[in-house]
């Protein structure tokens, strides 16, 4: 089985990232590298088994970070769902494999396997409470608007997280969740 666990150093730096072309030639063929790779060791009570964007932090977010280089990021989580969903053995247990780009920290992004539905729903399901809410993004789509290109197996969900602090009104956090692949 290829080496699919890659990851690259978490950095902070103001600095213009180098090696650009070379990272993301290197990060295209960690997504062609799930081509036949389904893992077969999930177990059933397993959650969910992710395998994180293998970029530097400041590739795809800060001030550094520019919009055709995380374009090109989320197509290869794309690429890797699309191959890992390909390469699915037949027998293999129920599981879902979504892309999950998280917008605007995208570092957080990553390819899922999820085993456990219940847990899968809970990552996209619409709800309130005093902590905060999840909402369906419908009037947009990250695919449109970045130019993505969606297999036509696969669908696309985006849901809007607003995270609050009753403590601190200060602290609230606003994040975009957009599921790629199998969450029809």
């Amino acid at each position: 089985m290829p080496e699919i666990l890659c990851m690259e150093r978490f950095e902070f730096r103001t600095k213009k990232v180098r090696g650009v072309a070379r990272r993301l030639r290197a990060l295209a063929k960690w997504a062609a590298n799930f081509g036949g790779a389904f893992p077969i060791q999930i177990a059933e009570n397993d959650r969910y088994r992710n395998y994180k964007l293998p970029v530097l932090l400041t590739m795809v977010d800060g001030k550094q970070a520019i919009q055709t280089v995380r374009r090109e990021c989320a197509q290869r989580l794309i690429d890797a769902c699309e191959n890992l969903i390909k390469s699915r053995p037949s027998g293999t247990i129920a599981c879902r494999v979504v892309a999950t780009i998280t917008l605007p920290d995208m570092f957080a992004s990553e390819v899922c396997i999820y085993v456990d539905e219940s847990y899968f729903r809970t990552q996209t399901q619409i709800s309130s409470d005093q902590y905060g809410s999840t909402t369906t993004i419908a009037a947009r789509s990250l695919v449109s608007e970045w130019g993505l290109k969606l297999p036509s197996d696969m669908c696309e969900l985006g849901v809007r997280v607003e995270q609050d602090d009753r403590d601190d009104e200060s602290q609230r956090y606003v994040s975009e969740h957009w599921f790629l692949g199998e969450v029809g």
